[in-house]
């Protein structure tokens, strides 16, 4: 009986794993249409959230700069003393997000990226630790190059 339970329940992880939870290359599905409005997959336009800057090429960021931020990521849990789970945890609220057509604006942009970056890191902290971290500290790590008030309206559009 209890391996009969077993298999149903891997069975159903398998059939998520291959529908809304697969994991995804984002970095290999995207496409540009002429007008340099970068997309998902589609030909599409972006929504009015995320602003692209028009230019003449559409050049998305690459793994190296996942890369960077994990790395990143590290640094700022271990000076800060938390676990390296938070890590784990905000790379895959990372991979998630920019897995979705809401991501694209982030995939072409490197300030949009390191700004939802951050953010996921400050949403893991945030759930995850005992303590909070302020997204003021969040700022202050960005070298202010965002303010507190960008990144919570990352969380809270």
């Amino acid at each position: 009986m209890i391996n009969e339970e077993a298999i149903f329940q891997i069975e159903a992880m398998r059939r998520q794993e291959c529908g809304a939870y697969a994991c995804r290359d984002y970095f290999q599905q995207q496409t540009c249409c002429e007008e340099s409005k970068c997309q998902f997959g589609t030909l599409t336009r972006p929504s009015k959230r995320w602003s692209l800057k028009k230019s003449k090429k559409c050049k998305p960021l690459g793994p190296d700069s996942r890369q960077k931020m994990v790395t990143w990521f590290q640094q700022i849990v271990d000076h800060c003393g938390f676990d390296r789970e938070s890590v784990l945890i905000a790379t895959s609220y990372l991979d998630r997000f920019l897995m979705t057509k809401s991501g694209v604006p982030a995939l072409h942009n490197k300030n949009t990226f390191q700004l939802v970056a951050m953010t996921c890191l400050y949403i893991a902290i945030k759930l995850f630790e005992p303590e909070v971290i302020n997204p003021a500290i969040v700022s202050f790590l960005s070298e202010n190059l965002y303010s507190e008030k960008q990144i919570t309206e990352v969380i809270n559009p």
